[in-house]
């Protein structure tokens, strides 16, 4: 077995929509996305896959993630970037500029996604200052126990040693036990916690956790 920890690359594109629907919805029943936008899981995915072609967007950007290639076969990634700015309707204006391009949306819809965005941001803590963040970690089925997520941890936190970052922090929702285990295996330890009624009504889980650690 071959492992390659390589940058994400514009071929990767599926696989990293894959990647960040299998990460947010996490142990949930439903995906947060398809609450947010109202869509199907394969609708959902095609916006996804929009959204990691826009630059702007961090979080998202294909070239911001690490992938673990297995034998030549994308099975895992991470997404190491630097924080925008706190979640909210304004911050959130790119994406909703794209997926009115991708599946016409009508303002009145985008007023509605708008408002889900909001109560998005009741759950989860605000990003620390000065901070390293990683987002959006999945490993396909049939890859799991391979250790590649701790491989991908070493590359994405030397990255953030390398650009001068002295911490680095991850969103959890609060719930997901194996992917907090994970974390913590890493050397991440919980340093907030949010927690919102309206949050646990829309998307079946009470807020996240903030982890961090040094770099």
């Amino acid at each position: 077995m071959a492992v390659k920890i390589r940058r994400g690359e514009q071929q990767d594109i599926p696989f990293l929509a894959w990647v960040m629907y299998t990460a947010a919805r996490s142990h949930l029943a439903d995906c947060p996305w398809c609450v947010i936008y109202g869509e199907s899981e394969k609708r959902t995915r095609i916006l996804l896959a929009a959204l990691s072609q826009i630059p702007v967007l961090p979080w998202s950007y294909f070239s911001k993630f690490w992938i673990a290639e297995v034998d030549g076969v994308p099975a895992a990634a991470m997404c190491g970037f630097v924080p925008a700015e706190p979640l909210s309707s304004t911050m959130a204006e790119p994406e909703l500029v794209v997926a009115k391009q991708v599946f016409g949306y009508s303002e009145t819809r985008l007023v509605a996604i708008r408002e889900r965005l909001a109560v998005t941001a009741l759950g989860f803590p605000e990003d620390l200052p000065d901070i390293w963040a990683i987002e959006n970690v999945a490993v396909l089925p049939e890859f799991r126990g391979m250790g590649l997520i701790d491989q991908l941890f070493e590359q994405t936190l030397e990255e953030g040693r390398q650009r001068g970052f002295k911490r680095a922090q991850i969103l959890s929702l609060i719930g997901n036990e194996a992917g907090q285990r994970a974390f913590e295996r890493n050397g991440f330890k919980v340093v907030s916690e949010k927690r919102s009624v309206v949050f646990d009504e829309w998307f079946g889980t009470p807020g996240g956790k903030l982890l961090a650690r040094d770099l």
